[in-house]
């Protein structure tokens, strides 16, 4: 099923705030609602049609339910780059 363009937009704009969100909750270590995050996106990306940003969603989780916070850097930096890539 495609999804909308605008459906789509949308999604991208809320991973801007996640990250947001999740650099701050890491900053205060808290890999509970990181993991949470995480979770969301390994489930949900693949149906926006965002494959990539299910590997990231997984990776998020993983770091989190290892309190991995080396990990954790280089996951949000992955989405960073990510969203950046998307919103342009």
């Amino acid at each position: 099923m495609e999804v909308p363009e605008a459906m789509q937009t949308r999604y991208v704009e809320r991973r801007k705030q996640d990250l947001e969100v999740c650099r701050k909750n890491l900053a205060l270590q808290k890999f509970s609602e990181l993991e949470k995050v995480g979770h969301q996106l390994k489930g949900n990306g693949v149906t926006f049609g965002f494959d990539d940003i299910s590997v990231i969603g997984k990776r998020m989780e993983v770091a989190a339910a290892e309190a991995n916070v080396h990990e954790m850097e280089k996951a949000l930096k992955d989405l960073s780059h990510w969203v950046k890539q998307h919103l342009n």
